[in-house]
């Protein structure tokens, strides 16, 4: 012990005077000098392994009073804190990633916190677990193992799609070729006549060609499709000799289905209950679950009346016999994306390359002549077999829809995809009163882009900032050089203890 030692300096008004980052540099600096006078007391006491000492752990280069006057001392001391780097930049990162080291190994000079010092400084340079844990759960539109097909959001939309039948017109032969209408001529024949008529059908959304006196047209709104399949047409149009040909069925969009009927109820019973409780109810065929063991069976059939149909859903339930079971909605199979040139999944007509081909043999047509098949066997466009290039029981396309369904289903659940139902119309936006509130025009200052009136006041500006940030400069300089004055007597009371 020293007689009369000296008191130790006021530090807590002394490090008040810097900030948090400040105060950090400065603490590491500290840790350094600590670690560098242990080292020195080993090498008195254990000279033969002070040969390896300066190597583990270098000592701190204090920067000169010329340089520090030059450059800022921040930028100084960074080049002298390379070991301790990755903990400095572990500040910024997120609170997810990995811990901060404890204080207590920087403090202790043994080889086994060395090496875990080290492999945490290597694990610290990896991208955090946790980030890859949240890329790897993003909603994807790809299965989630590996398949063979892939499947863009254009195939995804197409197969949750309910697109409304088309309906036909073919004129008759006592029309003569030359006056035959165009399409656009058909489309304005067919709003007179709905007009004529007094059918609320706004607009039509297709009107082609499909043959020499064929025409199909469509409309885009469910409401105006039960109207066009309930209505009786005419046999003429503007005075022209013509049939329409509409829909054999109503789509599955118009669909429901009772579940959970008992197997004791016979169908021909279930059917007339129904049609007591939903008189526009036509179309019934009965669902057996072969892959379920369950004493019930469901019933679907479609409705002709778009007001029933909801009032039903709305209800929920419906009463056969003593029973009351529920009544839900028909979700058709997903739609498979198909060419109709060649046959194969997972394009479109319009991005195909090869010839229109029969459906059955896979022939090419010849333009002008009349295609028919040499044998009655069926050649499927996926795997070669004898069926229907579409089939169920082709092993492509069985496992196409498998792969098909896992992404679809995917996507639903995401949001990015969304099923549509009977009578949805878009609405448009409609801004409500709060939904984007003004500015309070006294906080907004408006400048100019393009102004020279004030230049000189800018310039004046910038040269005050510039002033500042120079005084701001030498009083950290200063401030550093203290802080060396104050490290070396704390260095020298540590060396003499």
């Amino acid at each position: 012990m020293i007689p009369n030692p000296t008191p130790p300096p006021d530090l807590t008004s002394f490090f008040n005077r810097f900030s948090n980052e400040e105060l950090h540099q400065i603490g590491l600096a500290l840790i350094q000098q600590s670690q560098h006078s242990i080292q020195m007391q080993q090498q008195v006491h254990h000279p033969a392994s002070s040969q390896h000492s300066p190597h583990r752990l270098p000592r701190i280069i204090r920067p000169s009073l010329e340089t520090i006057s030059s450059i800022p001392p921040l930028m100084n001391h960074q080049p002298n804190c390379s070991e301790v780097r990755p903990l400095m930049e572990q500040q910024t990162t997120p609170v997810t990633s990995t811990p901060r080291r404890p204080a207590s190994d920087s403090f202790d000079n043994s080889d086994g916190n060395r090496q875990r010092m080290k492999k945490r400084l290597r694990i610290n340079d990896l991208p955090p677990r946790n980030e890859q844990v949240e890329q790897h759960h993003l909603p994807t539109l790809v299965p989630p193992h590996h398949h063979q097909h892939y499947f863009n959001m254009n195939v995804l939309k197409r197969a949750v799609s309910s697109n409304l039948p088309c309906f036909f017109i073919i004129f008759g032969a006592s029309v003569e070729p030359k006056n035959i209408p165009s399409s656009i001529q058909v489309a304005i024949m067919l709003k007179k006549l709905f007009a004529d008529n007094q059918i609320p059908i706004k607009e039509l959304s297709m009107c082609v060609q499909a043959g020499e006196r064929r025409f199909k047209f469509a409309v885009g709104d469910k409401v105006n499709f039960l109207t066009l399949f309930n209505w009786t047409w005419p046999e003429e149009i503007d005075n022209k000799k013509a049939e329409f040909i509409k829909p054999h069925t109503l789509p599955d969009c118009y669909a429901l289905v009772v579940r959970y009927v008992p197997l004791d109820i016979n169908q021909d019973i279930a059917r007339q209950e129904i049609l007591k409780t939903i008189p526009a109810a036509v179309g019934f065929s009965s669902i057996h679950y072969h892959h379920r063991q369950r004493p019930s069976y469901d019933i679907r059939f479609t409705v002709r009346s778009l007001e029933q149909y909801q009032t039903a859903l709305e209800l929920g339930r419906l009463s056969i016999g003593q029973h009351y079971l529920p009544l839900t909605t028909f979700l058709t199979g997903y739609r498979l994306t198909y060419c109709t040139a060649c046959w194969k999944i997972g394009h479109m007509r319009d991005k195909c390359q090869s010839p229109v081909s029969c459906r059955k043999c896979l022939g090419s047509y010849t333009n002008g002549v009349n295609h028919s098949c040499q044998n009655d066997t069926f050649i499927c466009a996926q795997c070669g077999g004898n069926h229907f290039s579409l089939d169920s029981i082709c092993p492509i396309v069985k496992k196409y829809r498998e792969e098909l369904k896992l992404a679809v289903d995917k996507a639903l659940a995401s949001g990015a995809i969304k099923r549509s139902a009977p009578g949805e119309v878009s609405r448009p936006f409609q801004q409500q009163t709060n939904d984007f509130p003004l500015l309070n025009q006294g906080q907004v200052i408006s400048r100019p882009a393009w102004t020279t009136s004030d230049n000189g006041s800018l310039h004046s500006n910038l040269k005050q900032e510039m002033s500042d940030l120079v005084v701001t400069i030498k009083a950290l300089s200063e401030t550093m050089i203290r802080t060396e004055k104050s490290f070396n007597d704390l260095n020298n009371r540590i060396e003499v203890q």
